[in-house]
C-alpha cells in the first residue's frame, strides 16, 4: 500500500508572501509494531525532514530508490536510513532523491515527513 506526501491545505503563507515558492508538504502517521505504507515524495520537492518517535522498542526509516511502479507493486528494494534502528525521537533531513519513504516500528510510533 502506498500513500503520497500532500501539500498541507491549512498553509496558506505562500498566498500571502511571495518570497515563499509553494505550500509546505506534511504526513504523519501513528504505527503500531509494523511496516507502514510507502510515503511517495513527489518530484521538485527539495529537502525532506524525516522523523520517528517510538513510543517503546525500537524503529527506523526506510527509504527506496526504486522505480515509482516497483513502490506500487510492493516490490521495491527497502533501505534504511543512517540513523539505523532508533529507540528515542530521531529526524534526518534527506535530499529529495529517493522515491518514498516509510517507518518500520517494533512497537508503537509515530513517522512524521514535512517538506
Amino acid at each position: 500500500m502506498t500513500t503520497s506526501l500532500s501539500p498541507d491545505i491549512d498553509d496558506q503563507l505562500f498566498n500571502e508572501n511571495r518570497t515563499i515558492p509553494r505550500q509546505r508538504f506534511n504526513y504523519s502517521a501513528n504505527l503500531n509494531a509494523e511496516t507502514g505504507e510507502w510515503v511517495i515524495i513527489p518530484a521538485g520537492i527539495g529537502n525532506l525532514l524525516v522523523s520517528v518517535d517510538p513510543a517503546a522498542g525500537s524503529a527506523r526509516i526506510e527509504y527506496t530508490q526504486s522505480d515509482l511502479a516497483a513502490v506500487k507493486a510492493g516490490t521495491a528494494v527497502a533501505k534504511p536510513w543512517a540513523a539505523a534502528d532508533v529507540s528515542t525521537y530521531t529526524d534526518k533531513i534527506m535530499v529529495n532523491a529517493i522515491t518514498a519513504v516509510r517507518a518500520v516500528c517494533t512497537a508503537a510510533c509515530t513517522m512524521r515527513v514535512t517538506a
